[in-house]
């Protein structure tokens, strides 16, 4: 890989920057947040990356050790590791209840590794990301077609840099999001229905990555249809990817903890934002949800 016109271009940390690392959009994104706060990058060590079906310089998943310069402390820090992957779209479907808590909502189950949970599953709103948004060693070769004066891939350019091959492009989070629903339940929702609640970190202390938010009401022959797949499993074979759909009302997934804290935050974020615009009945005044578990095959 010529990398030399790119190196050229860099100061200070950036050339510590592996070019695969350097054209994931993950990547760019973090490091563009990272200068608009005032920081700068003064040394980094590729610690690990995970690579797309093994294909060389495709980096999924990478780690890097950082030396930071915190501009609004005026201090030094270098005992941190960023990890990032590419973008994730997720999408909260859910059919209204009497109340918030007996409001019907959509999950998968999935068998995760890192799950440190009683079954070893994770317990989550379908969503995801795509392989295509992979760094290639093709785009990190023409990596200076994209560049801007302090060495980092200016987001506008990147964004109309296919045709010159620089970083890898970001795929559009609400395509991504119809297609994830898709996958992994096998319903198929119009995007003109999905209701966009924005971006965020998901786990900012452990990775650069966010998460896009949407939410649909589902009708109730939809509903009816997804229970019908909660013993079908779902999924992409070759992602090694298997999802069976669940049904819990909002109340039941409280109770039983049945999901993580950022996903319980992002149903809270969905279904009181649907509760605001009328969309829900308004919770309860008191008591507690009664304990359940989710509808499963």
């Amino acid at each position: 890989m010529d990398t030399d016109g790119m190196k050229a271009s860099m100061t200070g940390g950036e050339r510590d920057v592996p070019p695969e690392i350097w054209c994931t959009p993950s990547f760019q994104r973090w490091y563009t947040a990272q200068r608009d706060a005032g920081n700068a990058l003064l040394g980094a060590r590729p610690v690990w990356t995970l690579s797309v079906n093994g294909e060389p310089g495709a980096v999924f998943f990478w780690a890097l050790h950082v030396r930071m310069q915190v501009a609004a402390e005026d201090r030094t820090k270098d005992n941190e590791i960023v990890i990032s992957r590419p973008d994730v779209s997720v999408v909260a479907l859910y059919r209204p209840g009497p109340s918030l808590d007996e409001t019907t909502v959509v999950l998968v189950r999935e068998f995760r590794s890192p799950a440190s949970t009683p079954d070893g599953y994770v317990h989550e709103l379908p969503g995801g990301s795509s392989p295509a948004q992979a760094a290639r060693p093709a785009q990190a070769a023409s990596l200076t077609k994209a560049t801007n004066p302090t060495g980092a891939a200016d987001p506008a350019e990147v964004a109309d840099s296919a045709e010159t091959g620089g970083v890898a492009l970001p795929v559009e989070p609400l395509a991504q999001a119809v297609d994830e629903l898709v996958e992994e339940t096998g319903l198929r929702i119009d995007a003109g229905r999905f209701r966009a609640h924005g971006s965020r970190q998901v786990a900012a202390t452990v990775s650069a990555h966010h998460a896009h938010l949407y939410s649909a009401e589902i009708t109730d022959d939809e509903l009816a249809w997804l229970r019908t797949q909660r013993d079908r499993p779902h999924g992409v074979d070759g992602d090694s990817e298997r999802t069976w759909v669940e049904i819990a009302t909002f109340g039941e997934i409280r109770a039983a903890r049945l999901v993580d804290w950022a996903t319980l935050g992002m149903l809270i974020e969905a279904l009181f934002e649907a509760l605001a615009e009328g969309g829900l009945a308004q919770p309860p005044s008191e008591g507690r949800p009664r304990r359940g578990r989710a509808e499963t095959g």
